[in-house]
């Protein structure tokens, strides 16, 4: 007992403050419920809106927020995820809340469970919602540890371009839930990612965070095509329903890898005809 309360319990106090110290756009989402010029949208629960925003800003909004998040449900058959989302019609404010102020939203997370989705003054539309609300539908059924230890950025990322019909098509994933996904059907290469080259990039350079976004402009935009890419051929060979037992085998304790590798053998086997018997 006194050896928690001398080294385990001030460890414990010391670790959420310096984590908050390190990334105060965090603290700042923290107290998005308490900081004057910002206030809950009005039938849209968990949604902060700057003052600054305007009536037609606001009613867009409220709009998107909804076709994203029943965007989400249709993609993962439920939806899990609870992210506070705040939106930041001007830069400056943007800046405040999202590391860099690069980009049209960004994703927060904590590891006790918190979650915040910050939008700029160019996420104010569907896409770009579902694609936020995309990774934390994500972290709500994986958590923060497991994302960061065992999630390779290339698929957290690809996976969140199939909700972003910036570059996706949306007639193969914006189905029924009960409606089965017509995978067999499909050729990736019947829509064009908006970039001017194919993918060029190995999966293994693109597994960290400061891997994939790391170099200039073009190899960012590479990385999110290799990223679109991989998962759409996943897709179209497992089904979307398998993104689910996916994350549920990795909740369990499985590795990512061998799930993800499994599933497409699995399926490509049962697609297999047995080879003929000869006759007697």
């Amino acid at each position: 007992m006194r050896l928690f309360v001398r080294y385990l319990l001030p460890l414990l106090i010391a670790l959420p403050i310096g984590f908050l110290l390190l990334y105060p756009q965090l603290w700042r989402c923290m107290r998005i419920g308490q900081t004057p010029g910002f206030r809950l949208l009005d039938g849209s629960p968990g949604v902060y809106v700057n003052q600054a925003a305007t009536a037609r800003q606001t009613s867009q909004l409220k709009a998107h927020v909804l076709t994203a998040r029943n965007r989400i449900s249709r993609f993962w058959g439920d939806r899990h995820g609870q992210a506070v989302l705040i939106y930041c019609p001007k830069q400056t404010d943007y800046e405040q809340y999202c590391l860099g102020g690069e980009g049209a939203g960004c994703s927060l997370g904590t590891p006790w469970g918190d979650s915040f989705l910050v939008l700029g003054p160019e996420g104010n539309n569907a896409d770009v919602i579902a694609h936020e609300l995309c990774h934390d539908e994500l972290f709500a059924r994986l958590g923060w540890w497991r994302v960061k230890r065992q999630i390779p950025v290339w698929f957290n990322e690809g996976l969140a371009l199939m909700v972003d019909y910036r570059f996706s098509p949306p007639d193969l994933w914006d189905k029924p839930a009960d409606m089965p996904t017509p995978a067999d059907s499909f050729d990736v290469d019947e829509y064009q990612l908006p970039f001017t080259q194919r993918s060029v990039l190995p999966l293994s350079e693109l597994e960290s965070t400061r891997d994939f976004f790391g170099g200039g402009y073009e190899r960012v935009m590479l990385a999110y095509q290799t990223a679109a890419d991989e998962v759409s051929r996943w897709l179209t060979t497992v089904g979307r329903a398998n993104v689910r037992v996916l994350t549920n085998a990795v909740a369990s304790g499985q590795d990512f890898r061998q799930v993800y590798r499994q599933l497409e053998l699995d399926k490509r086997a049962r697609r297999t005809p047995p080879p003929n018997r000869p006759t007697r």
